[in-house]
């Protein structure tokens, strides 16, 4: 008998909602071995459900939770438990992956956690709990038994990602999700993750679930996903939020043209790395609708890219925005401030680049070092004893909270804050950057993005 699995995505402070990606594809996944399937997404809802119908029609709940909303997950996990005290909780994602111990012992009211990439653990967790099986032979999970914590050695058969379902938009509230400025330029608006792991290791940047090793989805694999998210949900911006969409330029080609191909009509953008792309590939990304390219370019400092591993040069990055803007593309900078030896010339030089680049949008945040990264094993070799806090690790300090960072004499935590706000002052309060912006407008969607931008940075100021 298949059993009921409600999944949830916990409500976060967050104006511009992003379909859970994670969460739908473990609900495609489930939904496809036979078992009846609800998705609630509460960072999308304007209007909670009551949490009597979450539990009443489940026989398991299902959240996830990355390190700023563990906390968001644990609230909810204790009010659902209220509800229904019988009711089986799992806790999957990025937070509980990394400290699984530490998270059951803080919560009981969290059961089980399933770890790493879930999609099988997840169907053989569901196929136990139905038959009744002991959890003992379900590969990477964590759970409690007479008292003890079991951690369950993980799988070590990658997950075949062309053989994924599509993500399960259909039990998503499509129409609420809203692309947060510099994309937005149409909607309906989805997402898409077409490949996992990464085999760089910048020290910003933790790989509990997906590893090291690049692997992607056929383009074939890729087109047939978006195709369907055209016809079947009117899709007319797509995001892709690969962590390196050109790290396989071969394949990133191969989906470009099989979007020309098959006349796919949508607008879209990409993140990726500025040593991984060339004039001919940002040619082909823009004949297919690539309208926009986001750049970890993080510092203009060589000493500050050295010691958070960047492993790219000054020179690399105006080499790649400036072959991106001579194709037509826009050109989107991330930038950290607070990086381990920064100092208020390396941040003034991080400024002075950002706009010496001509970047059409720049995002500036606090270096975090979130867990499971190389900077947060750095971190605590300063700070031992202190208490984490998880829904305080957000970048940038978002809202004023005190996200934990890199002080020195020279830059406490108030410098910190005060510098990121000069950086956006800075780089979007010119009025040579004002120019820029209005000479760029092509579409009223170009101009609604720009307005939405503009409100962003104002409320940012003021925070």
């Amino acid at each position: 008998m298949a059993l009921k699995v409600t999944l949830i995505n916990p409500p976060q402070a967050n104006h511009y909602p992003q379909p859970p990606m994670g969460l739908a594809q473990l609900a495609a996944v489930a939904e496809q071995a036979g078992h009846k399937v609800t998705m609630v997404d509460l960072n999308a809802l304007g209007t909670p459900p009551a949490l009597s119908s979450l539990v009443e029609n489940a026989d398991v709940i299902g959240l996830t939770a990355m390190t700023p909303t563990i906390g968001a997950a644990v609230k909810l996990a204790r009010e659902l438990k209220r509800a229904r005290g019988d009711i089986l909780i799992i806790l999957g994602g990025p937070h509980a992956t990394l400290l699984p111990e530490e998270t059951l012992k803080s919560t009981p009211e969290i059961d089980i956690i399933v770890r790493g990439e879930g999609e099988d653990s997840l169907l053989e967790l569901l196929s136990a709990l139905e038959n009744h099986r002991p959890l003992g032979q379900v590969a990477g999970i964590s759970y409690r038994q007479d008292g003890n914590i079991i951690s369950n050695p993980g799988s070590n058969n990658a997950i075949d990602l062309d053989k994924l379902p599509f993500l399960a938009y259909h039990l998503l509230p499509t129409r609420r999700y809203r692309p947060h400025p510099p994309h937005g330029r149409a909607l309906p608006f989805a997402a898409v993750i077409t490949s996992r792991g990464c085999p760089y290791h910048c020290s910003y940047c933790s790989k509990p679930v997906t590893g090291v090793k690049f692997r992607g989805q056929s383009p074939e694999r890729v087109l047939d996903e978006i195709e369907h998210l055209i016809k079947r949900f009117g899709i007319r911006e797509l995001a892709f939020y690969d962590d390196v969409f050109t790290m396989d330029k071969k394949r990133a080609a191969a989906i470009a043209e099989g979007i020309i191909t098959r006349r796919l009509k949508l607008q879209w953008t990409c993140e990726t790395r500025v040593n991984l792309v060339d004039p001919e590939l940002l040619r082909l990304l823009k004949k297919a609708g690539c309208y926009a390219i986001a750049y970890g370019i993080e510092s203009a400092s060589p000493e500050i890219l050295a010691t958070i591993d960047k492993n790219i040069s000054p020179e690399q990055v105006v080499k790649a925005i400036s072959m991106t803007r001579q194709t037509g593309i826009q050109t989107v900078g991330y930038f950290m401030i607070g990086s381990p030896g920064e100092t208020p010339a390396t941040i003034q030089q991080t400024i002075s680049f950002a706009k010496r680049l001509k970047l059409d949008f720049a995002q500036f945040a606090i270096t975090t070092p979130f867990p499971g990264t190389e900077l947060y094993r750095r971190y605590l070799k300063d700070h031992d004893n202190e208490t984490a806090v998880w829904e305080d690790f957000i970048y940038a300090g978002a809202g004023g909270r005190l996200a934990p960072v890199f002080e020195s004499a020279g830059l406490r935590r108030a410098d910190l804050i005060d510098w990121m706000k000069k950086a956006y002052r800075r780089f979007y309060l010119r009025p040579s950057y004002v120019w820029q912006r209005l000479t760029a407008v092509r579409s009223p969607g170009d101009l609604i993005v720009d307005l939405k931008g503009f409100n962003m940075l104002i409320s940012s100021l003021r925070a």
